[in-house]
């Protein structure tokens, strides 16, 4: 069995990459199907399988049991299920095997691999991303307990440090990257693209900040009007959108559109009302893109006074978070560590499981056949039948019990392969 990771993010690849190879929540159940099933007599590329896709990453983790050319078989998966062409991301994908799969998710969980560092919203993401394997089937025993003890990872540094302090969301980071530009928030006017949780949480923020008028413009009007009412916001139809552009000093957007929903030619016939509602030649727009893939066309920037910005250019706000938090960072680490351990303790025991269960289903037989010669040469009442199968059981699960726990013990000591084949050899498995 191995236990792999095939993936990318912020730190490898561009966010036009990202975009590319991100799995939308409805092309995810199918993906996993394809990954995990026997196709035509073929086996399944991997046993079991779970894909966290989120705006800076998109990452696969899966068991195999023929890992022999495992990596370019799950990039060419990847290249026909997107219809790209390999050599648009292949050099972006890194490759982890073994403990480096566990540690890697564990500080995912944690928030030490976000581009905002201890953001909250992983953690809710790498649990949507277990629950959508586990209705489809794809997450087996190791799976399940390998992302299970990545949730309880991140639960233990968010309490247990102050990693989360600061900005600790991507729209967090997107509206200081936005205060830090306009000098102030106050009596600003924001613009909400989308309503799902990256903009109530950006409303949350630019509230705290002292932003003036809120307005919230989402495909579906009535999510954006029950967003709008929770903030003291204004909700507008989505073909109001040029309109409510016109009126914004800044545009945040974070809808799941596949394709961009804001476009040169909208901004500009924004940009152009904003002139006339303030009476002057030129206004300016701060435009930041806080979706992937991508909200808005990178041509707005060529309509004047537009300002456009995307997740990667978050990276000053991030820097400053990471210098105040040297001490938490430590402390996180420690807790992956811990519970790293703790995962490759129970995965080495998982491995000598196949072995413990030969031995007792051979024990069982053997029990089961003497039980049996037994009662064929006694005459006995099905009382005294109960009573002897129930001591034969006893016996030989008192008999087994030291050995299976010093078994699981040394597996867990990376001593498994040789007490089982011990095992192999003394009862002949």
């Amino acid at each position: 069995m191995k236990l792999l990771l095939v993936g990318l993010d912020h730190t490898s690849a561009s966010v036009d990459v990202r975009e590319c190879l991100a799995f939308s929540p409805t092309d995810l159940p199918n993906a996993l199907s394809q990954i995990t099933t026997r196709n035509n007599g073929t086996p399944p590329l991997l046993t079991e399988a779970v894909i966290l896709s989120t705006c800076n990453r998109v990452e696969l983790y899966g068991v195999s049991a023929n890992p022999s050319g495992l990596e370019q078989r799950i990039i060419s998966f990847l290249a026909k299920f997107h219809n790209l062409s390999e050599e648009k991301f292949a050099d972006s994908l890194f490759f982890y095997s073994g403990e480096a799969v566990i540690n890697h998710l564990f500080e995912t969980s944690a928030g030490l691999r976000s581009l905002v560092l201890g953001e909250a919203q992983i953690q809710g993401q790498v649990r949507t991303a277990y629950d959508t394997a586990q209705r489809v089937r794809s997450a087996g025993a190791v799976l399940t307990r390998l992302f299970r003890s990545a949730i309880t990872t991140g639960k233990r540094v968010r309490h247990e440090t102050t990693l989360g302090s600061g900005a600790a969301s991507v729209s967090q980071a997107g509206v200081e990257l936005a205060r830090k530009r306009l000098g102030s928030l106050d009596n600003r006017k924001v613009l909400l693209v989308g309503s799902g949780a990256v903009s109530e949480l950006a409303a949350q923020n630019l509230l705290a900040n002292g932003a003036g008028e809120l307005m919230v413009v989402n495909r579906t009007y009535e999510r954006g009007l029950e967003l709008a009412a929770r903030y003291g916001a204004r909700a507008l139809k989505f073909d109001e959108l040029i309109s409510a552009m016109s009126q914004a000093d800044i545009v945040i957007s974070s809808t799941a559109a596949p394709t961009t929903v804001i476009h040169r030619a909208d901004v500009a016939v924004a940009m152009q009302e904003k002139a006339k509602l303030n009476g002057c030649a030129v206004h300016e727009m701060l435009l930041i893109d806080l979706a992937v893939p991508r909200d808005i066309d990178t041509d707005v920037i060529e309509v004047p006074g537009a300002h456009l910005f995307t997740v990667d250019d978050l990276h000053e706000v991030v820097n400053q978070t990471l210098m105040q938090r040297g001490a938490a960072i430590t402390a996180a680490k420690e807790i992956v560590a811990q519970e790293v351990s703790a995962f490759i303790a129970w995965l080495r025991s998982y491995d000598a499981l196949p072995i413990l269960s030969s031995w007792r289903m051979q024990a069982d037989r053997v029990r089961a056949d003497e039980v049996q010669r037994a009662k064929r040469r006694l005459n006995l009442s099905p009382e005294e039948e109960y009573i002897l199968e129930a001591f034969s059981r006893s016996l030989v699960n008192k008999l087994l019990h030291n050995p299976t726990l010093r078994t699981k013990d040394a597996a867990s000591q990376g001593e498994g392969q040789r007490y089982a084949a011990m095992l192999r050899d003394l009862w002949n498995l």
